[in-house]
């Protein structure tokens, strides 16, 4: 047994009895009761996105219910004026982060607590302080079992999406989880459609995943010319500044002034508002995927691999196509410089965004 082994089994023992005169099980929760829920997810942004089709069936089952939100700092901003959402709180992956956020929840005397995504085992420490009764967690497929004893009822990842094991999670409350559709949880005005645009998102959570740059380019020079109305903006995180130096170092000098650059430049709230009137976006597995996702803007999403865990947009087919490098190439590139995406032709990507852009009077 290692160090970490040792020490989650301690802790275990620890947290269960803190909480062994209160805690049932979900089949004993009187769901239409609970009057108070406190749900962590403070990962990334594409992990909270995920959960809000579960959140929305825990409000539609029981409406009275206030549903505290505890999110990562690197979000603020994503959760305002939110009809599912009463209350937002930040929390970060250490003890005492942990330890405050449970002492202030526990004043709001929650009788549920779901871990949609967090970091063992802090997510369980301010769970126990807040004095939750009924505590779920997803774990997820890349997550260690830890601190299951911990847990009154939780699913386990890897063979399902996210999105739809967060919704499993809290079918064990014998509620409703059919046709819940993902959501972004702040008001985003209505669309608003002038000419058509196309959104490229070129960073990712790793290199091996970016879009490349110069395929970047290529595709822009190939739409622009079967669309010269065309207006391309370019999306990401301020620390993906130098993929933006790049793509305009491959774009033809001519093109340049139809590329408005939008990376580092945004806040969460102006980035949904731009994903949100855009005629289609092209991006890796990333955040911007899945705001796009929420707001029903057509995608072209480029992974790596085919699995059935996958990330892709698991509601309105018709608005979503996916391309696998794994399609084109039987080998996975080595070279820690180069996107595993560099194997996904152009032209292909090019044939997509044409077919969404095509439907677009």
């Amino acid at each position: 047994m290692s160090t970490f082994e040792r020490k989650m089994k301690i802790l275990d023992a620890v947290l269960r009895y803190f909480r062994r005169n209160s805690r049932i099980s979900p089949a004993q929760l009187n769901f239409p009761q609970v009057e108070s829920i406190v749900i962590i997810n403070n990962k990334r942004l594409g992990d909270f996105l995920f959960c809000t089709p579960a959140i929305r069936a825990l409000k539609d089952a029981n409406p009275t219910a206030k549903i505290t939100a505890v999110i990562s700092s690197n979000n603020k901003g994503l959760i305002t004026e939110c009809p599912y959402i009463n209350k937002v709180m930040y929390m970060d992956d250490s003890v005492i982060s942990a330890i405050k956020t449970g002492r202030i929840l526990r004043k709001s005397n929650p009788d549920l607590g779901i871990i949609f995504h967090s970091k063992n085992p802090y997510d369980f420490i301010a769970m126990t302080f807040a004095g939750v009764r009924c505590l779920l967690k997803h774990y997820f497929g890349n997550e260690r079992k830890v601190l299951i004893n911990s847990c009154d009822g939780y699913v386990l990842g890897g063979k399902l999406p996210p999105v739809k094991n967060d919704l499993v999670l809290v079918g064990k409350l014998d509620i409703s989880i059919e046709n819940k559709k993902m959501f972004y949880p702040s008001p985003v005005r209505q669309k608003a459609f002038n000419g058509r645009t196309v959104g490229i998102q070129l960073g990712a959570s790793g290199i091996g995943r970016y879009f490349p740059t110069d395929t970047a380019a290529n595709v822009v020079e190939k739409i622009a010319r079967k669309y010269p109305d065309c207006v391309f903006h370019l999306l990401g995180a301020k620390a993906e500044t130098h993929l933006s130096t790049d793509f305009f170092s491959n774009l033809d000098e001519g093109l340049k002034n139809r590329v408005v650059n939008h990376i580092g430049k945004t806040t969460l709230q102006e980035l949904a508002e731009l994903i949100n009137n855009l005629s289609v976006l092209i991006t890796p597995d990333t955040g911007c995927l899945h705001i796009a996702t929420a707001l029903q803007t057509k995608t072209v999403s480029l992974f790596v691999l085919k699995q059935p865990n996958a990330s892709i947009p698991q509601q309105d087919p018709e608005l979503h196509q996916v391309l696998y490098s794994s399609d084109y190439s039987n080998e996975e590139k080595c070279d820690n410089n180069i996107s595993k995406l560099a194997t996904i032709p152009a032209n292909e990507i090019v044939e997509r965004v044409t077919q969404a852009l095509n439907q677009i009077p």
